[in-house]
């Protein structure tokens, strides 16, 4: 008997392998949309970040979504000494701005907070310090315009990355 085939006798084990993969997709969707009461367990609230001055410590905290942000009034108030400024409203420090995605107050903004800012680099960062150190505070954004370096153009890609604070 000659045989000219090349069945080495093993079974493929493809499709085996598709049935296993099926049921275990099926069972992870089970226990998410709770068919297995067993197994599903109540999904935790999704939790965002916020800025808490006062009761234990001063930082960013995890707090559930559905929370109210603490007003300024309701956090309590730390006695301030003689010489020092009582902040009037409990905003997050400037350098956290970029992470949440809001516009960076210019006149907190230091050189390395300046540098992420699209279109600014080391040079004009330092400019922009300078020119804030001799006029004093900044009133609005188009005072920027006397800034070496910051024309028209650039002012107005700025507007959307500064805020005045």
């Amino acid at each position: 008997m000659n045989s000219t085939s090349n069945d080495t006798g093993k079974k493929d084990l493809r499709p085996l392998v598709l049935v296993l993969f099926a049921l275990c997709i099926l069972g992870v969707t089970a226990i998410r949309n709770g068919w297995l009461p067993y197994f599903s367990k109540p999904i935790s609230a999704p939790s965002k970040l916020a800025w808490c001055d006062g009761s234990v410590a001063t930082g960013l905290y995890r707090v559930p979504t559905d929370a109210p942000y603490p007003a300024a009034e309701e956090q309590p108030q730390a006695e301030t000494a003689s010489g020092q400024e009582h902040k009037a409203s409990r905003r997050p420090p400037a350098k956290l701005a970029p992470l949440f995605f809001k516009p960076i107050p210019i006149n907190q903004a230091d050189e390395e907070l300046l540098i992420t800012i699209p279109g600014i680099g080391p040079v004009l960062a330092k400019r922009i310090i300078e020119f804030r150190g001799q006029h004093g505070r900044i009133n609005a954004i188009e005072e920027l315009d006397e800034v070496k370096g910051i024309g028209p153009a650039k002012l107005e890609k700025l507007k959307a990355h500064l805020t005045v604070d």
